[in-house]
């Protein structure tokens, strides 16, 4: 970690407080004292020290009282100047001599206590240069203490500089397939480490250790070099000599994934994570830091290194079974579905296009995509409907049991991926499915911009900055009636951007294509779902499973969207969910505030030029433009849903999965919103703070507020 120039340095042992009869104080006995995170505060005592002249110390009646360090550190100052004092008196009546100038103190001699003449006047002077040199002695001992100590800080922070160059040239000697520029840089940068360790494990830095408050500071600072150290030997030289041969361009070529190399890949991650999060805990359990600029650089590392640490055990928890997913015991076949948030669903949209993507020993092959499925004969009986589902999310008549597009009416990811699943079996000869994924046109935006644009059938660029505008509205208005040219735009992108993701991976770098996917999951616009029971808990550990929270230790409320209009008006769809702060309850539960509101967007212009395509075609609708949408608030796992308001109607209440759920059916014409506010509380078993799950929108895409989001990615 790089050293701030503000690292303390300077006499250690002056006190920042009063003392008895020293120079510098106040009437009142109260001393200048500087701001607690800058250089002045250590450098205060030295030089206090070295311009007051030293006095001997007043015997007190209460040593503890108002004394300069507080309580016994006072105490045990003063007492071994007694003992100083006693022992050169005792040297001086052996024949010692003053060479001394010092002058006894007006209230007389620790001696005598009765203020009489002191016996021996010469031993005094004596007393009072044996005191002055000792403080003298600390005082320069302290200054040179510090003197090092800056110097050292100052070596300490180009150093880091250094490493923070050869560290980035370490990530494109990786990339690059370079192993031995790897391991020689990754020597030198270890030696660094260990050179800087022992700078910091040197005297000046033991005894700043002890300064008061500030002393934490310097703690930390070798906390930090240790764990440094710890990490550059026993996980990054390791992982770089397992890695020599590693290319990262070479895992995936030509559409194929390579396995052995797979393989080693993941047993160098699984060999260094135990040592990376012992490592990150220690870190976690050092003191906390005074000085604003160590404090400023704590603050920006731990947030990334407990992201780390959250990712090493996510990516642990699937790792072992990659490979088999990725069909190194035999073929594998995945449904891919396109969701449509202009036609909203709990989950994210009506599925407007899917097909089947196989992998057979890491080759990845993509088969044709199809537009919405529906069953050739009806309903089908092998997809259930319950009667809660059916109370929930068929208001008119049941769809989920045969056509897919509705499958996701429930926000219940694996229920919906597995009657998906089934239907495009039955409807596909029997054709074995291992796992769903759900995507949408946002998360397609994030993809192109990792791998670049594709050119869609009639010719339009799509890419990381207009696919969700194109595919959720621009095409709509460009083919207004829909149709066979419609299908063949969102076809020619989802196969585009699959090609173009596949043959430029090796190029755009694990660290944003994990940036890419992890942001999908945590918006909830990549989903997954599989049907062997060990790889669907590592997805759902990974955070890509869509599931309804079963858990009360980590409470999660949902906020969930469906429409009903039969429409693509939910481009113009504004959801907005607001969790207050939480209040603890005296039964330990704790109760959070909440805000959802629901606005239509559209302009008048829109609204006045609608394509027949986008607008509503449910029956009932009042008009073209009305948004026909029921909104469905879950309670967490062991909690529940309290004191609800809404701006318009009332809101029923039912159960899912064991789960308390308010719902309502709301209208709104363009420029109107609807709102409910509530209360939900949590399990007093709750150990984390409330989570809320939302219907993924396209709002940001229409507002053009998705923005770069590889930016910060290194």
């Amino acid at each position: 970690m790089p050293v701030d120039n503000n690292m303390p340095h300077g006499n250690h042992f002056a006190s920042n407080g009063p003392r008895p009869g020293s120079a510098g104080s106040s009437a009142n006995g109260n001393r200048h004292t500087p701001a607690p995170d800058t250089t002045e505060a250590f450098m205060m005592a030295s030089r206090s020290g070295r311009t007051a002249k030293p006095a001997p110390a007043q015997p007190v009646a209460n040593p503890g009282a108002g004394a300069s360090m507080g309580g016994q550190s006072s105490y045990h100052q003063q007492s071994n100047t007694y003992q100083q004092q006693e022992r050169a008196y005792a040297t001086a009546t052996h024949g010692g001599s003053a060479y001394g100038t010092a002058q006894a103190s007006s209230t007389g001699s620790a001696y005598s206590a009765d203020g009489g003449s002191n016996p021996k006047k010469g031993k005094g002077k004596i007393i009072g240069l044996v005191v002055g040199l000792v403080i003298l002695a600390i005082v320069a001992f302290g200054g040179t203490t510090g003197f090092f100590l800056y110097k050292d800080a100052k070596d300490l922070q180009a150093q880091a500089g250094t490493l923070i160059s050869e560290v980035k040239s370490m990530k494109d000697y990786l990339k690059e397939g370079e192993g031995e520029q790897l391991n020689a840089t990754a020597g030198t940068v270890a030696e660094q480490i260990s050179s800087m360790r022992k700078t910091v494990n040197g005297p000046a830095w033991t005894i700043a250790s002890f300064i008061p408050v500030y002393g934490n500071d310097i703690k930390l600072v070798r906390g930090m070099m240790e764990q440094a150290d710890i990490l550059a030997q026993d996980a990054m030289l390791p992982a770089c000599a397992q890695l020599e041969d590693f290319k990262l361009g070479n895992l995936l070529t030509d559409g194929a994934v390579n396995i052995e190399m797979l393989k080693g890949l993941i047993t160098t991650i699984q060999d260094v994570e135990p040592v990376v999060v012992s490592s990150i805990d220690a870190i976690d359990a050092l003191p906390e830091p005074h000085i604003g600029k160590i404090k400023s650089l704590m603050d920006k590392v731990t947030g990334p290194m407990d992201t780390a640490k959250g990712a090493l055990k996510q990516v642990n928890g699937i790792l072992p079974l990659l490979p088999q997913m990725l069909g190194a015991d035999g073929p594998r076949n995945y449904l891919i579905t396109a969701e449509n948030n202009s036609e909203i669903r709990a989950c994210g949209g009506f599925i407007g296009s899917l097909g089947v993507m196989n992998v057979d020993n890491g080759k990845i092959s993509l088969g044709d995509f199809e537009g919405t499925l529906r069953s050739s004969n009806g309903p089908k009986p092998q997809i259930t409907i319950t009667d809660e589902e059916m109370t929930l999310f068929q208001p008119y008549e049941p769809t989920m049991n045969f056509i897919s597009g509705d499958a996701y009416f429930t926000p219940d990811f694996p229920k919906g991926a597995s009657n998906v699943s089934t239907l495009w079996s039955l409807e596909h000869g029997g054709q074995h499915i291992d796992g769903v994924v759900a995507l949408d046109p946002v998360f397609l935006q994030y993809l192109l911009q990792l791998c670049g644009g594709v050119t869609a059938a009639d010719g339009t660029v799509v890419d990381g900055s207009n696919a969700a505008n194109e595919l959720l509205s621009g095409s709509y208005w460009r083919y207004p009636e829909g149709g066979d040219a419609q299908d063949a735009v969102f076809a020619s992108v989802a196969s585009g951007a699959f090609d173009q993701l596949l043959g430029g991976l090796g190029e755009v770098g694990f660290t944003n294509l994990f940036k890419v996917i992890k942001r999908g999951g945590d918006e909830g616009r990549l989903l997954m779902w599989m049907a062997n029971e060990a790889e669907e808990n590592a997805v759902v550990q990974m955070g890509f499973g869509g599931t309804l929270n079963a858990d009360p230790t980590k409470p999660q409320a949902g906020v969930f969207v469906n429409n009903y209009s039969y429409s693509k008006l939910d481009w113009y769809l504004n959801l907005d969910a607001v969790k207050g702060e939480g209040v603890k309850n005296a039964d330990g539960t704790v109760s959070y505030p909440m805000t959802v509101t629901l606005t239509n967007e559209m302009s008048a212009a829109d609204a006045a030029a609608l394509p027949a395509y986008i607008a509503a075609h449910n029956g009932t609708a009042d008009a073209p433009t009305q948004e026909m949408l029921r909104t469905l608030l879950y309670a967490p796992a062991g909690g529940t849903i309290t004191d609800v308001v809404t701006s318009s109607g009332s809101m029923k209440e039912a159960t899912h999965n064991g789960l308390q759920v308010y719902y309502q059916d709301v209208r709104l014409m363009p420029g109107e919103s609807f709102q409910v506010t509530y209360t939900v509380t949590v399990s007093a078993e709750a150990a984390e703070e409330l989570d809320v799950r939302v219907t993924p929108t396209a709002q940001h895409a229409r507002k053009g507020e998705i923005g770069d989001i590889l930016a910060d990615a290194e």
